[in-house]
């Protein structure tokens, strides 16, 4: 009976994650791709901010592979937990960029995706983004100071209505400051799915490894970052006294173990 409890308490968590995600899609690509001219950086930055807050508010979700790797470094879920919201996410990702799509009269669409470096037509550029370095410096300084607003709200045990304010108002702004850079990534599950349903020159599919792998350090860096500023030591996180213990010894050749437990 336990098995099947938690199996299920698995499951709803990692449809919550498909649910939030989804949301979070819409919200922000979807705004870019179907709103048309009436629609700016700030309204889409507003969409961003306010489905992540509604996600984590309303639905249970943290609607990001970024924010859930942050929760399994600080013992915020488990790995298990972590692997099904992951799931949950990225599937959300996909669905919801492929609503997009079939909203859109099943076009691809050019706006709304992650990438670098300036498209152009004819010699004449139209739309783009910034160089590649550009990119993955903002990319990460950005994802690391969400991270450190969600660990830190979750720490100081702010309600959860608090906590999701404060982490939606960070994300939005976040996103309104990458949407001329990057297009706003911070969420490797809205990049992949985007990026699948995306025309784009170059193409976003090519350019989408990094929209993942930088959130995903970013996580790691903004815990650092949370455990310099916070009361939380780093025995609250995975990286306990024992594996920075060992790391150390390697590092200086000293191996001997007979003063540890």
């Amino acid at each position: 009976m336990s098995g099947t409890s938690i199996s299920t308490s698995q499951a709803r968590n990692a449809f919550a994650e498909f649910v939030g995600t989804t949301l979070v899609v819409l919200a922000g690509p979807g705004l870019l791709v179907l709103g048309g001219d009436s629609i700016g950086s700030l309204e889409v930055a507003i969409g961003f901010g306010a489905a992540v807050a509604i996600s984590i508010a309303v639905i249970g979700a943290v609607a990001n592979p970024m924010f859930t790797l942050a929760l399994l470094f600080s013992r915020g879920v488990t790995p298990r937990e972590a692997v099904g919201d992951w799931i949950g996410q990225f599937l959300g990702g996909i669905f919801g960029a492929a609503l997009i799509f079939g909203m859109n009269d099943t076009d691809r669409f050019s706006v709304g995706t992650n990438g670098w470096e300036p498209t152009s037509d004819v010699g004449v550029q139209i739309t783009g983004f910034a160089t590649a370095g550009t990119v993955i410096a903002a990319e990460l300084i950005i994802g690391t100071l969400v991270v450190v607003v969600l660990l830190s709200s979750i720490s100081q045990q702010r309600s959860n209505a608090t906590m999701a304010a404060f982490t939606g108002l960070a994300y939005g702004v976040g996103a309104l400051f990458l949407l001329n850079i990057s297009g706003a990534g911070i969420n490797p599950a809205r990049s992949l799915g985007t990026a699948i349903f995306a025309d784009t020159d170059p193409n976003a599919l090519g350019q989408v490894w990094v929209f993942v792998l930088v959130p995903l350090v970013a996580a790691f860096v903004g815990t650092v970052v949370w455990l310099a500023i916070d009361d939380a030591t780093i025995d609250d996180t995975i990286f306990d006294d024992t594996i920075v213990e060992d790391a150390s010894d390697v590092f200086t050749g000293d191996t001997a173990t007979g003063d540890r437990n």
